[in-house]
């Protein structure tokens, strides 16, 4: 089963992921001791899906862009936001301890999916089979 991390409420692009909890909530003062390790396995998670409108930082009062921001991105067994990586560089937003440890595992390396499995993630995320669309 997969599992996906970073879907707020307060994100209007959501893929129909509910997540509960505020984006507020996983704010913190300071990252994980190896938050850019972690950042970069974010950037380079397999892509999944590519959105090509732009989200705004719903955390910020520039209202920042973020390009792509509700693309998706996977490492297998997690699926995330685009715009993500963004959130815990600038942010700090604290992650699942399970996919911390996962980040950690696979030494920020990012494994290498097939096609196949990249249509079956898709599809369990979204719920679109889009291999017949």
């Amino acid at each position: 089963m997969i599992r996906t991390v970073g879907f707020f409420p307060e994100q209007p692009a959501q893929w129909g992921i509910k997540h509960d909890e505020s984006i507020h909530r996983f704010v913190r003062k300071s990252g994980e001791s190896d938050e850019n390790e972690i950042a970069a396995y974010l950037v380079n998670g397999v892509d999944i899906f590519s959105e090509m409108g732009a989200e705004v930082d719903v955390l910020s009062a520039d209202r920042i862009v973020i390009p792509g921001g509700a693309s998706l991105k996977t490492d297998g067994e997690w699926v995330w936001r685009y715009d993500l990586p963004h959130y815990v560089t600038e942010y700090h937003l604290a992650l699942p301890e399970g996919f911390l440890r996962r980040i950690r595992d696979l030494n920020y390396t990012v494994p290498q999916l097939d096609e196949d499995t990249l249509f079956t993630i898709l599809q369990e995320v979204t719920g679109i089979d889009f291999r017949n669309q």
